[in-house]
């Protein structure tokens, strides 16, 4: 064991300050993620909060039966990740500004990160105990600034890590509750909150049931100083009748670990009865490794994403948005990547046998809790119960940095008392700090916006379709449709079976009139992915494009079949029906992308306009007053209801109602247009010649304004 001399001897003295200081540092030292606060919504924050419906008007209820993207968990392609209080927290931002405002929810990550900053040093000083504080405050500012984190951080939906891990810690703290209390009541009520920290730390994100596997170990190690050595003797029979009557004196421990099992029990069974007792179903560009034949180079590409993990969390240097399609290689043969694996396995094996022969003292308790934190929040993600949607992803890492601080503190406080290089040791520590803070300074920049983030991956990963993929997805939305071209046949030369880059390239070629360069695309995405509607629906549209009537209304039903909540598929499944003349057809399947999604303005605007042309004009001003009731800033439907009100004859009330649109959207040339043609009916003709000329103003080519305009001058009465 260390001497008292010796365990002095560390990297420095922080008695001097004080607890209240050492917080202060801890949250200045975590804002060096704040470069995000002003960020977009980036990436999967798209999905799993601007395109979710949870996040918005789904019913409450409804949110704890669907999954993380507001797919029904009964659905087979949902993911089965199941976080309904993380997305419930999306929820209260839309609630209270009634919008989706990014710099909401990017200031909310930070604060978060802040709280679990101050939280992590608490659960250090609890594990180490008050004769450690220097060596929590270190490894709780490490924990502060690490690059690895700024993914969960600056990424919205890594809010998910961030709520799991601040009710991991309070668990934790609350299990060290129950263990010290010295009544039976309290005892009950503290692992009582307990167990409700662990259920909402899990319903944050799944990995939050590995903290009961974290306290276990804590109530066996550092309470009751049991060892591996111990249980390995205990189980080997090696232990004397004296020492295996003290295994049985533990009674309150082993009351305890049989609650922590009991929870651990009806949580999982719970966790799995909300999937269906099914796994998610991934396809082989998620996760390569999974899909492989051959067990052997399976479980070696396995390993060899455990040394990436390892990698990153000792030199985040290479940080990328995502890790797929590419990005790391599969090993199929003989590879140098092999030698690290093994070089890995050797290190950490050591690591591994110096717990188990190590002489019993605290630094071997504060080891054991290190690993304890750095594996068993990982174990989830690791393919070994069931895989994962992942090649790598570093927000899983958040919580597992926690051990892996503490490892590195621990390691650089016995090297500093091995060699009596305090100074030089805190030096290295202090130059590891100033790196790892500006890492986090620059990384957290470049997740303000999807061009920063996308190059910034380019760098890392330029074999990864998906950077291309998304990089041609954001060229497409800013109209350079060349750029995005190219970027989509990159991703589709590089993952050649990539569906997501066939439907995309086939939509821009679509529109560009490449029908059927489109059409051969959708066909070989549906060939990868015969349940893909979005895929059904894309080849649909061309064929209706291409007068392919019969095959085109066939394909909007199979996407149907695979999406019966798909707005949008029927919405041009009435086109295709007005484009037949099947008028009643088209309204019937408008209804149904209406009633499916009540702000679907094309789907409303269009039954008034069919309605209106069939001259059923009091069906058609019924519509419209109801669309209102879901869209009522939409200006369109205040334009129609005044030309179906002018057809009547009701000039007062229409031109009230061109005034509600023209409010709406001032600089739509099309009502200016439309009031000019009331106003000519209703002899207004000076009125009428000053809305032809303001919508000639917005639109000098708009041809109806013009005709107008000559045929307003015939009458003679201006000049």
């Amino acid at each position: 064991m260390y001497t008292k001399n010796k365990m002095k001897n560390k990297i420095t003295n922080l008695s001097a300050i004080s607890p209240s200081l050492s917080h202060w540092i801890i949250v200045i030292l975590s804002l060096c993620v704040i470069n995000s606060y002003d960020g977009n919504f980036v990436f999967d924050d798209t999905e799993a909060i601007v395109n979710n419906d949870d996040v918005r008007d789904t019913p409450i209820w409804q949110i704890f039966k669907n999954d993380f993207w507001g797919t029904k968990l009964s659905h087979k392609q949902s993911h089965k990740s199941y976080r309904p209080l993380t997305i419930l927290s999306f929820r209260l931002h839309f609630w209270l500004r009634q919008d989706l405002i990014s710099q909401d929810f990017h200031i909310m990550n930070i604060a978060l990160h802040s709280m679990v900053c101050l939280l992590t040093l608490f659960v250090y000083n609890m594990l180490l105990g008050p004769d450690e504080r220097n060596t929590s405050f270190y490894a709780a500012a490490l924990f502060a600034v690490h690059p690895i984190h700024t993914e969960a951080v600056s990424g919205i939906v890594g809010r998910a890590e961030l709520l799991c891990t601040l009710f991991t810690w309070l668990s934790i703290l609350l299990y060290n509750h129950v263990i010290y209390t010295k009544t039976l009541l309290h005892a009950w009520i503290a692992m009582s909150a307990f167990a409700i920290c662990i259920t909402i730390a899990m319903l944050c994100k799944e990995t939050g049931i590995t903290a009961i596997g974290i306290c276990a170990i804590y109530d066996i190690v550092i309470v009751n100083k049991i060892y591996p050595i111990d249980v390995i003797n205990f189980l080997l029979f090696k232990y004397s009748n004296k020492n295996v009557n003290n295994f049985f004196k533990y009674k309150n421990t082993i009351l305890r670990l049989f609650v922590l099992s009991f929870i651990t029990v009806i949580l999982l069974s719970l966790r799995f009865s909300i999937m269906g007792f099914s796994v998610p179903k991934f396809q082989p560009v998620d996760n390569p490794a999974s899909f492989m034949d051959n067990i052997f180079y399976r479980i070696l590409n396995y390993n060899y994403i455990y040394c990436l993990n390892t990698w990153l969390l000792i030199c985040p240097i290479w940080l990328c948005f995502d890790w797929s399609m590419g990005c790391v290689p599969l090993i199929t043969g003989y590879d140098h990547r092999i030698f690290m694996i093994i070089m890995f396995w050797v290190l950490f094996g050591i690591l591994i046998m110096h717990t188990f022969t190590s002489r019993k003292d605290k630094t071997l308790s504060y080891i054991i809790m290190g690993l304890a934190i750095l594996i068993l929040p990982f174990l989830p993600a690791s393919n070994i119960f069931f895989n994962v949607g992942f090649v790598l992803a570093e927000r899983i890492l958040y919580i597992p940095s926690a051990g892996y601080c503490l490892l590195l503190v621990i390691g650089l406080q016995k090297f500093s008392a091995r060699f009596s290089l305090p100074q030089a040791s805190l030096l290295a520590y202090m130059i590891l700090i100033i790196l790892l803070f500006a890492r986090s300074w620059i990384r957290s920049n470049q997740w303000r916006n999807e061009e920063l983030l996308f190059q910034s991956a380019l760098d890392v990963c330029p074999l990864n379709a998906k950077v291309h993929y998304n990089i041609a997805k954001k060229a497409a939305d800013a109209g350079y449709v060349d750029l995005a071209k190219l970027e989509y046949q990159e991703a589709l030369r590089l993952n050649p079976k990539y569906a997501q880059a066939m439907n995309n390239l086939g939509n821009l070629l679509k529109d560009q009139g490449q029908l059927l360069e489109a059409l051969s695309l959708f066909k070989q995405a549906i060939n990868l992915q015969e349940d893909s509607a979005i895929a059904w629906m894309n080849l649909g549209t061309v064929q209706s494009a291409l007068k392919q009537y019969e095959e085109s209304e066939a394909s909007y039903f199979r996407a149907l079949q695979q999406r019966s909540n798909y707005p949008n598929c029927y919405y041009n499944l009435g086109v295709l029906y007005l484009e037949r003349k099947q008028y009643d057809k088209a309204l019937k399947a408008w209804i149904n992308a209406t009633s499916q999604k009540p702000t679907h303005k094309l789907a409303w605007t269009n039954m008034i306009i069919l309605l209106y042309d069939l001259d059923r004009l009091e069906e058609a001003l019924r519509m419209a007053n109801k669309a209102l009731k879901f869209i009522p800033n939409h200006a369109p439907i205040y334009c129609n209801i005044a030309n179906i009100l002018g057809q009547k004859g009701k000039y007062e009330e229409a031109e009230v109602q061109f005034k509600l649109a023209i409010s709406k959207n001032p600089m739509d040339p099309i009502i200016y247009a439309n009031l000019g043609v009331l106003y000519h009916r209703w002899n207004k003709l000076n009125a009428a010649e000053q809305m032809y000329k303001r919508a000639l103003q917005l639109k000098p080519d708009l041809k109806s304004a013009k005709d107008n305009m000559k045929s307003l001058y015939t009458l003679g009465t201006i000049k």
